[in-house]
């Protein structure tokens, strides 16, 4: 058995109707985070440098879209953008930046 960490997380009615590609977003920027989790975290960079890496797959998004928007590779830029978003998140954590939670219902699997 494996020691992954499960996550369920509610979603709201009123965006249950992409309660699948939420699934698929979610798994996709997963794989990507786990396939680069033995380079050293971006996390311990300072916000500006997560902030380039996050314009620069803005750019390979843009380009890509350009060039085969139909290719599956155009949501992966997605989900590396994403990615550095999140991880823009979890270093300003880090850095003791607190953030308040907005609903009332407790994250499941933690």
């Amino acid at each position: 058995m494996s020691n992954d960490k499960v996550l369920l997380l509610h979603v709201p009615n009123s965006i249950a109707k992409y309660g699948e590609h939420l699934m698929w977003f979610f798994e996709g920027m997963l794989i990507k985070l786990d396939k680069n989790s033995h380079k050293t975290t971006p996390t311990s960079k300072d916000i500006p440098a997560i902030i380039e890496d996050l314009r620069e797959e803005v750019i390979e998004f843009e380009e890509q879209l350009a060039l085969n928007k139909f290719d599956e590779n155009t949501l992966i830029e997605l989900m590396d953008a994403a990615n550095f978003a999140f991880l823009a998140y979890v270093a300003l954590r880090l850095q003791g930046v607190e953030h308040e939670r907005k609903t009332k219902t407790p994250p499941l699997g933690l």
